[in-house]
């Protein structure tokens, strides 16, 4: 019995080897779920699948499997005469596709991931620029934008240059914090990358020039320019390959583009998140952003949101009219994210409620567009809410053609090397029809485009017993065709069948 001058010591609770276990596990995992962008990241990646594999593939996507299952010594002669830009994604396409083939989730997985990928770096940026809570609402405001959903279920470097765009601010955020060669030399390499990507990424380099000089200013340290311009020195060296190959070839793979002109910028604006409304919502969140308590911070994502526009459309008044690919301006949404979040906590301050409304009201305000950009043939409305091209459902095609196939078929795609690739794609690997107009594949001229037959009779004598002729729009059949491959087909065939699908006229042809 204890007297009534003894305490009783507790004895001390000993770990056993399990629990010291256990808690180790739940460590990360607790980090993980805590994590400012955990729960963004999920919502990028649903909105990323989401009927992913139910989109029809467009011209872009074609393209890019064409090309990219080509050799490697081939894809680097095709950027010699087309595509030098995107010859960077080509070959990381080229041996991912090796990997893991060429189905449709397959193909357009590597950009969900990319943009799961930016909305972490966006959450990030926001934590170091203002706090944990601005953090959380940019993330989820970034996942919530429609282009982001809609360029991560394409098959093409817009994921990827989001992605990099991104990683590069962040790399230049800590080699700001703390210069060191590794900082400034990862991020002239992710810069270099991004710009592979999409030269028009570059322009960033123009609100990274603002975010130096503010960082400089605030602390009165001048010798940040010199790491900086010296990067920026390389990177443009590096790049100078693409810069020459891209501007021979992009008026001839570009065409004549409508001239730019003031009323180009507010389209521009509009068409970049894939959102008349949430492009509204920015545009009233920048001015109570420059209001910000933190200065540097509120100028910083300004800066990065709005400079690459305008140097965008500054460029194009003079030169191309890249104005009107706002799609490649797609790396400015997580800064206009953070611009919206920031505006929310200037006005609002650390309030439950006002995140949870601003969330909730872009959510409603962007939700038709989200309903659009996920039908089947969404691709199609590449420059959304603009104009869009004509859609064609190449399922819909290929299957009516593999209802009633005969070995032996062949087509005449009336020379539309999309409709060969659509249809083809959608088509068993035992059925794939081939052009019987086409004396070289464009595999075989390095090219995006074959080589036509010359000679038309010569082309016809190996035809079979029947073609599917493959032509674009809802027409008369040989509306679209070369007249002397119309007046050759029309001695040589008699038309059994006519069927009309979204953007598609099949005409089958019977010896």
């Amino acid at each position: 019995m204890l007297t009534q001058h003894e305490t009783e010591v507790p004895l001390p609770v000993l770990a056993t080897p399990q629990r010291e276990s256990r808690g180790r596990a739940r460590r990360p995992l607790q980090r993980l779920v805590s994590a400012p962008w955990f729960l963004p990241v999920l919502l990028a990646f649903a909105l990323g699948l989401y009927r992913c594999t139910s989109i029809v593939l467009w011209w872009d996507e074609l393209s890019t499997l064409d090309i990219a299952e080509r050799p490697v010594s081939n894809i680097l002669t095709t950027a010699r005469h087309v595509d030098a830009v995107h010859s960077f994604y080509y070959l990381f396409m080229h041996f991912w596709i090796a990997a893991f083939g060429h189905s449709i989730l397959a193909v357009r997985l590597p950009s969900v991931l990319a943009m799961c990928g930016a909305t972490v770096c966006t959450a990030m940026i926001a934590q170091r620029l203002f706090d944990r809570r601005v953090a959380v609402i940019s993330a989820t405001l970034f996942a919530l934008i429609p282009g982001v959903a809609r360029y991560a279920t394409e098959a093409r470097s817009y994921g990827f240059v989001v992605l990099g765009s991104a990683v590069a601010f962040l790399l230049l955020l800590r080699a700001l914090e703390k210069s060191t060669r590794g900082r400034w030399v990862a991020y002239g390499a992710v810069l270099a990358v991004t710009g592979a990507l999409n030269l028009i990424a570059l322009t960033a380099v123009a609100s990274h020039l603002v975010t130096v000089w503010l960082t400089a200013r605030s602390r009165g340290r001048r010798s940040m320019f010199r790491p900086f311009l010296l990067v920026v020195f390389g990177v443009v060296v590096l790049e100078s390959p693409i810069m020459i190959f891209g501007m021979m070839e992009a008026r001839s793979q570009l065409g004549h583009l409508p001239d730019t002109s003031l009323s180009t910028l507010p389209t521009m604006w509009e068409e970049t998140g894939c959102s008349t409304a949430f492009s509204v919502i920015v545009l009233l969140a920048l001015p109570v952003l420059l209001t910000h308590r933190r200065r540097v911070a509120a100028l910083t994502v300004f800066s990065a949101a709005v400079l690459p526009v305008l140097v965008l459309w500054f460029v194009s008044l003079n030169g191309i009219g890249f104005g009107y690919f706002a799609r490649s301006l797609l790396f400015v949404l997580p800064a206009w994210a953070m611009a919206v979040a920031a505006a929310v906590d200037r006005l609002k301050g650390p309030n439950p409620a006002a995140c949870l409304a601003i969330v909730l009201v872009t959510a409603l305000a962007v939700a038709h567009d989200q309903v659009v950009l996920h039908t089947e043939l969404s691709h199609f409305d590449y420059d959304y809410p603009g104009p869009s091209v004509v859609s064609e459902d190449y399922p819909a095609a290929a299957d009516i053609i593999e209802a009633r196939y005969r070995p032996g078929d062949a087509a005449s795609f009336a020379g539309s090397p999309h409709l060969d690739l659509g249809v083809n794609y959608y088509l068993p690997a035992d059925e794939q029809l081939r052009d019987i107009f086409i004396q070289q594949t464009d595999v075989q001229t390095d090219s995006l485009v074959p080589e036509f037959c010359t000679d038309t009779a010569a082309c016809m004598a190996k035809a079979p017993d029947r073609v599917w002729m493959v032509e674009s729009g809802d027409v008369v059949p040989y509306t679209t065709e070369r007249v002397d491959w119309e007046f050759s087909l029309m001695m040589t065939y008699r038309i059994v069948e006519i069927w009309h699908v979204d953007g598609i006229t099949l005409t089958l042809l019977e010896r």
